[in-house]
């Protein structure tokens, strides 16, 4: 019975660790494995709870067989001296018999609960021990857990803003082109205009010439 519950917690305990090994190194922001890994580590301590308690159990049932045995024998013991004090031997013998039988059974029990209770504070200790492992386990998984929170929020930001990013980049190079195509446009008319009031003032002046020009023959003839 000891021997296998040794055997057995010892397995749950290399199992887990199996386990817990193969998380970590497989981990990659798997919060459902993290928290899976997690819970069976849970399931399995309960179960290594039931085995020392059921050590312990053990235990005390010696406990109670062995008290047990001491009484009967100090009863048939009792018998035996009032079987004495009436001069009844073959009664007496009897009862000595049987009182040798419970003590022998009471020594039994008690390297029984020498050797159930060396078990029972070995299975403690690895409980402990376990208990322990789990709790560095749940506290690390949490670490990671938030770190996966907090990787996802910062990584959520990051694109948000890399979209934006692009969009705004995306909207000033359009407004860039459409400017730069309006200020052509702007140029284009600007020197249309430029060259249309320079052709009109060189009519003008052509103008202005011609009639100077006339003014001037027509009064060289009125001479």
């Amino acid at each position: 019975m000891e021997a296998w519950i040794m055997k057995t917690l010892k397995g749950i305990s290399e199992q887990i660790q199996e386990n817990i090994n193969q998380f970590l190194e497989a981990v990659d922001g798997a919060e459902s494995l993290l928290e899976k890994a997690v819970v069976d580590m849970k399931a399995r301590l309960n179960e290594a709870k039931d085995l020392v308690a059921a050590a312990i159990a053990e235990e005390q049932r010696l406990k109670r067989a062995y008290q047990e045995s001491v009484d009967t024998a100090k009863m048939w013991g009792e018998m035996a001296d009032t079987a004495l004090q009436n001069r009844d031997i073959a009664r007496a013998s009897e009862a000595q018999q049987r009182k040798r039988h419970h003590l022998n059974l009471a020594d039994g029990y008690k390297r029984q609960i020498a050797a159930q209770t060396t078990v029972v504070t070995s299975l403690k200790t690895a409980l402990h021990e376990f208990y322990q492992q789990f709790l560095n386990v749940a506290g690390h998984a949490e670490t990671l857990s938030h770190r996966q929170k907090q990787a996802e929020t910062r990584a959520g930001l990051y694109k948000l803003i890399a979209a934006a990013e692009s969009t705004i980049s995306t909207v000033l190079a359009q407004t860039e082109q459409k400017l730069k195509t309006t200020e052509e446009k702007a140029e284009i008319w600007e020197n249309r205009n430029r060259r249309d009031k320079q052709k009109n003032a060189d009519s003008s002046n052509l103008d202005r010439t011609l009639a100077e020009l006339k003014s001037e023959i027509l009064g060289t003839n009125r001479k």
